[in-house]
């Protein structure tokens, strides 16, 4: 039930997506189904008490949000199995093991003419990316995607099995519900019930200009991006374009200037945007056109394998146009330890169900992605503060705690009152602390 170091499957369940912190925990437990959480928990009090050592348990699938070190006193419930799907398409409902990726949700709901709320990695799980928020390219026509969380399936602290709904008969599952939405989440998720959309005629694309070309191509950005339409979703960045196929040749080992954007309705909505910033540059790439869920999962320039990183993020207001291009001259230096950062347009996505965090808390993201081993620490920092300087004066009060990469915990994540309640709700569930809690709560 536990694998040692030794054992087959232990390293690759200690090796999350986000590489920034070492993980050597004392067992892991493969979870296959919603069945072993109960009894792997009670292999570790099991092993904790012939160790005479408490155990904490960290969960985990596929780990983009992993930034907390996983040492000896730890054993990883490896939930990557959990990848069992059903599609209602009539209900227009998913219901999903919590290690499922957002690639094989949307490839199972594409042939009914449906999506989920997937944000930009199509590797990352549906259960850490909804309980963190969900902020994806359907975002501005459809919200987050903890508002569209219908029913968490979970094992509390004591091994016991529960269901956590808006009508549930116990208030703890209630409450449940809500922490789930935004909050974190809480206890160990093994199934998740959520919304699907509709997406009648789907175009994205991602569009490439040389960094030369930024305070021009910002200035269009600037003057267009209040009056695009409202089902549009776009992201504008400098990215410092790594020699892979996957970029044309020329900018390869350059900086660029990187728009992505989407729009599940067509493409009049996005077409004034588009025309002003071809109209001040010709693209060096150019993919904007009709496409499908592996498309649209393209758009963002992820990488395609882990990488250690360290990240930073933060909630902006409505003046973000007149700082923008300020903001993003911060990282196109090709000395930058930044390599890359983004402003995601969020302004006017609407709120679902009522949760801890479904809203969209400012109309605009900065996000910003430093590797680690290309430059140190002090100069990922220094970056992040020049960064800051130039967006504070648009602060929007909380960071969106799941873009802030190889953070252990993201204090900033939520109002006081939010955390505080949601807190309450995962010691209510887990009242003992056997779970590891998460990060967004502090």
């Amino acid at each position: 039930m536990l694998l040692d170091p030794s054992a087959a499957g232990y390293a690759a369940a200690t090796q999350p997506h986000n590489s920034s912190v070492e993980q050597r925990p004392a067992r892991v437990a493969v979870i296959s189904g919603p069945e072993d959480l109960a009894p792997a928990l009670e292999a570790v009090d099991a092993l904790a008490r012939s160790s005479g050592a408490a155990l904490e348990v960290v969960p985990q699938a596929t780990g983009h949000g992993a930034g907390a070190p996983v040492g000896e006193g730890a054993v990883v419930f490896d939930t990557s199995n959990l990848t069992h799907i059903s599609i209602d398409a009539e209900a227009r409902v998913a219901t999903v093991g919590a290690g499922t990726t957002w690639a094989a949700v949307n490839a199972a709901a594409e042939p009914h003419g449906l999506l989920g709320l997937a944000g930009s990695a199509p590797s990352v799980s549906v259960s850490g990316y909804t309980f963190g928020g969900g902020i994806g390219w359907l975002v501005r026509r459809h919200g987050l995607a903890s508002a569209a969380l219908r029913t968490v399936h979970y094992v509390d602290g004591a091994g016991r099995h529960r269901v956590a709904a808006d009508d549930a008969v116990e208030e703890l599952d209630r409450a449940a519900i809500w922490a789930a939405r935004g909050a974190g989440g809480v206890g160990i998720a093994h199934t998740l019930e959520f919304d699907l959309v509709s997406v009648p005629d789907l175009h994205a694309g991602a569009l490439l200009w040389h960094a030369e070309a930024l305070p021009a191509l910002m200035a269009a950005w600037s003057r267009e991006i209040g009056s695009l339409g409202s089902s549009v979703s776009s992201s504008i960045g400098v990215l410092h374009v790594p020699p892979l196929p996957l970029f044309p040749e020329e900018l390869q080992g350059k900086v660029a200037v990187h728009l992505a954007i989407a729009d599940p309705d067509g493409s009049v909505a996005a077409a004034p945007l588009l025309d002003a910033m071809r109209a001040v540059a010709t693209p060096v790439s150019d993919t904007w056109g009709p496409t499908d869920a592996a498309g649209l999962a393209r758009i963002h320039l992820d990488p395609p394998t882990a990488t250690p990183a360290i990240g930073d993020a933060r909630w902006l207001d409505a003046s973000t146009p007149e700082l923008a291009a300020a903001l993003l001259a911060t990282a196109a230096g090709d000395d930058s330890p930044i390599v890359m950062m983004e402003i995601r347009h969020v302004a006017g996505a609407p709120t679902g169900r009522a949760g801890a965090v479904v809203t969209p808390p400012g109309d605009f993201i900065y996000h910003a992605v430093a590797p680690l081993g290309r430059s140190s620490r002090e100069e990922i920092d220094a970056g992040f503060a020049r960064a800051r300087k130039v967006w504070s004066s648009a602060d929007a009060g909380t960071a969106p705690g799941s873009w802030i990469e190889g953070a252990a915990t993201v204090p900033e994540a939520l109002p006081v009152e939010i955390r505080d309640r949601a807190r309450t709700i995962a010691d209510t569930v887990d009242p003992q602390r056997r779970i590891r809690r998460s990060r967004l709560l502090g």
